[in-house]
């Protein structure tokens, strides 16, 4: 069988470290449903890497959860979600946020993501009268579906202006620890002013799980009987917690982003070299590339990569913590062959 190496961050294996705190806290009985010392601990250390003292935290077993979760708290029925034109919450999470919700969820047209403050802004003057659905909150992916990450300051004006639309603003941070690793600035600049943000672990080391980081909760009331309803809270919750407590000790979190990071600059500049260069700009853990029947046939033999639109020739390598560097030349082999 090939090898899932590239075929998403997902498919890595979970840390050392990780599993490690999992044997930690499984010794003996403790308080469930978020109750207990390993979780505020978990909490305590969200909240101080992205410099929110007063934010809620809460913890879901999947990203796509903690989206909907965020989501459907925001809005009534009435009123509209906008995202990218490629943002997960509309491409990959089967309406998810429109069945728990009710709101309509607005595509905006994007570069790789990343979406002009002044196309926000003509789409919500564009809603007026009780014949429309009214504007909400817009979602935003640092980093970006195609691998693009939002600069801390196109960001800032970003939500600067959405904030002066009267919008909330939400960031699916699944990878955020590699928008921060790439930038270079604290987590914080690399969120902006968010109101909430989905702070991924799944791609990042964890087993399972991803956290929210509730910046404004007075917005988002009732978010936590949403995330009961969908089956979110966990009752044996030090498990999830423990896994993000072992991520943000000591910055384990931005080396894991930082080394998938680097996998991906190096498959990028060998693609290049090999006249293959990234169909986008590869400025974190991704890489897209066009492949022919061909090529795509001698790298399917030794990796399974995923094509996004089964149509196009595009397809997509993620590195992840676990990536050596022996698997990215491997791939780059393969496809250098009969060039």
């Amino acid at each position: 069988m090939p090898s899932a190496a590239f075929a998403s961050d997902n498919a890595a294996p979970a840390h050392p470290a990780v599993l490690e705190a999992l044997t930690r806290v499984n010794e003996g009985p403790s308080p469930s449903y978020g109750a207990d010392p390993v979780t505020a601990q978990a909490r305590d250390a969200l909240r101080a890497a992205f410099d929110s003292p007063d934010a809620e935290v809460l913890f879901a077993f999947t990203g796509t959860a903690a989206n909907i979760i965020a989501l459907a708290s925001a809005v009534r029925p009435w009123q509209e979600i906008f995202c990218s034109d490629v943002a997960h919450v509309l491409v990959d999470e089967a309406g998810g946020a429109v069945r728990l919700s009710g709101a309509q969820l607005t595509r905006l047209p994007s570069d790789d993501g990343l979406i002009a403050p002044e196309e926000l802004e003509r789409r919500v003057r564009g809603r007026t009268a009780v014949h429309h659905s009214q504007p909400r909150i817009v979602s935003v992916t640092q980093s970006t579906e195609n691998g693009r990450v939002w600069p801390a300051q196109a960001l800032k004006d970003f939500v600067d202006r959405a904030h002066s639309l009267g919008l909330l603003v939400h960031v699916d941070g699944a990878r955020v620890a590699n928008a921060v690793a790439a930038l270079g600035v604290s987590p914080a600049e690399a969120i902006g002013d968010a109101d909430i943000v989905t702070v991924g672990g799944t791609k990042n080391g964890t087993m399972f799980g991803d956290a929210l980081l509730v910046r404004r909760p007075e917005h988002f009331d009732g978010i936590g009987f949403v995330q009961k309803q969908i089956g979110h809270l966990a009752s044996k919750h030090r498990f999830i917690a423990a896994q993000f407590a072992a991520l943000f000790d000591d910055g384990l979190w931005l080396r894991n982003a930082a080394h998938a990071n680097a996998m991906a600059r190096r498959l990028s500049t060998g693609l290049t070299e090999l006249g293959l260069p990234p169909a986008c700009p590869a400025e974190a853990n991704e890489v897209f590339v066009r492949l022919d029947d061909d090529a795509h046939r001698r790298l399917a033999d030794s990796y399974a990569v995923h094509r996004p639109d089964p149509g196009e020739s595009v397809v997509r390598f993620v590195c992840s913590w676990s990536t050596t560097e022996a698997e990215v030349d491997d791939a780059l082999t393969a496809l250098g062959r009969h060039r």
